[in-house]
């Protein structure tokens, strides 16, 4: 298991999402979409707080560049 998703998975896992939403609200969204469990685990990792938009998320979770979608 990683603390790492890509892009591409954290977009699928968090794609109806309705923000602004909180740490817990987003691990629970990727999991009810069925996210892998790097995803899950990676979701867990970010900070506490509130996020307002995707690119946020984006912009504190860790992402693995080389790995494929």
């Amino acid at each position: 298991m990683s603390d790492t998703t890509t892009v591409d998975r954290l977009r699928t896992a968090l794609d109806d999402v309705t923000y602004p939403a909180d740490k817990g609200q987003l691990v629970d969204h990727a999991s009810r979409n069925n996210a892998d469990e790097d995803t899950v685990h990676a979701l867990h990792s970010v900070p506490d707080g509130l996020y307002e938009s995707f690119d946020e998320v984006l912009g504190v979770i860790a992402v693995d560049q080389d790995r494929e979608a």
